[in-house]
């Protein structure tokens, strides 16, 4: 008898919830193939950064490790780690599996979230079977950002088994429903440089006077995750278009770019950006690269598809950054069934079908 693969869907996420799968969560917070998680009133100022040893629970860390208890007045500040409760905990039934990244909101203002469990000797990971309490390890990175309890800074998804495409269904997912359009909306044939284990997109340095945004050095300014008008200009600075086609990332500095192509996300599937692909380059290309079922999707097909923003820092030294270079490495995933609702077209979604670089839902437009 064949057992089905694959990644599991919101209706079966509420369902999970019902039986007791999944504590403490809330039907708003479901997305078509993952649910949002929201952080607790507990929270504290750790040492550094720490990663639980088997059999060894967040709580044994926090009462080693913890400098102080947060107070939810105060921001988080930049480059200091934070160990927060989350509201939710599991009791996964065998078989099923989870993962954990951060939203797309969350990565654009730099706000590291890593998922931390229980005797789980590894981040944003969770194991067949898992029965405990889920904690968020956070790093502001750019900018203080005064958070409240409540507030969902990073998702998880729920698997049986792996739902991953092999190369050859990367193939014919890619020729069947064109993934890969240009800006003006024109099927991008495969071919080995863009289709293998993954969909490879470039980075857009042309489209535009102002092709990016790179986070201030040293800004003071607080983001406040209640206000959604805070002004752009306090927190980032824009790119402007290189004149010879290359941008020079500096090691440290963050910057928000966007690719050359659209890329569509069919019903059945969902995908993944690789958050580190070291075929491209010594840079890290995205913090939340989850696209849910239906990005990029409508069922007029000569308007499908929506650009993919980076989120990138490089490691080590300079690195050049041409217009038109591989960037990121999209990697797909069947779903054992479609969602009951699609992102963007269904869904009150922030990015659907963005156009560009855009900033998070914190700051007016430009």
């Amino acid at each position: 008898m064949r057992t089905e693969y694959g990644a599991i869907p919101m209706q079966t996420i509420r369902e999970m919830m019902g039986a007791g799968y999944i504590i403490g969560s809330r039907e708003e917070h479901l997305q078509p193939a993952s649910i949002d998680l929201s952080i607790s009133d507990e929270a504290y100022r750790m040492r550094g950064s720490y990663l639980p040893r088997s059999n060894e629970s967040i709580r044994d860390i926090v009462n080693r490790g913890t400098l102080y208890q947060h107070a939810w007045d105060r921001p988080l500040e930049v480059n200091s780690t934070y160990l927060i409760r989350l509201n939710e905990s599991l009791a996964l039934p065998p078989g099923i599996h989870a993962t954990a990244s951060n939203k797309s909101s969350s990565g654009r203002i730099n706000l590291r979230g890593r998922l931390l469990a229980d005797g789980v000797p590894r981040f944003d990971d969770i194991p067949a079977g898992y029965k405990g309490s889920l904690w968020i390890e956070v790093l502001p990175k750019s900018f203080p950002i005064l958070a409240h309890p409540g507030d969902r800074m990073n998702q998880m998804r729920f698997f049986h088994g792996d739902a991953r495409l092999t190369s050859l269904e990367h193939r014919v997912t890619f020729d069947r429903h064109g993934l890969l359009r240009t800006l003006e909306n024109q099927r991008i044939p495969s071919s080995i440089d863009n289709c293998g284990r993954g969909i490879t997109m470039t980075v857009d340095l042309s489209s535009g006077d102002i092709i990016g945004w790179k986070a201030r050095d040293h800004s003071r300014n607080i983001l406040d995750t209640r206000q959604f008008d805070h002004n752009p200009a306090d927190f980032f600075e824009p790119v402007s278009k290189p004149e010879n086609g290359e941008l020079v990332l500096r090691p440290g500095a963050f910057y928000i770019l966007a690719t050359k192509e659209k890329i569509i996300t069919p019903p059945n599937y969902a995908t993944e950006m690789a958050a580190y692909d070291p075929s491209k380059g010594e840079f890290r290309s995205h913090f939340a690269g989850f696209f849910d079922p239906g990005w990029g999707w409508t069922d007029d097909e000569t308007k499908r598809g929506a650009v993919a923003v980076l989120e990138v820092e490089t490691y080590g030294q300079d690195f050049v950054l041409r217009d038109g270079q591989p960037v990121c490495l999209m990697v797909y995933e069947r779903m054992l069934i479609p969602p009951e609702k699609m992102y963007g077209a269904e869904l009150n979604s922030n990015y659907a079908f963005q156009t560009g670089p855009n900033l998070a839902k914190w700051f007016r437009k430009t």
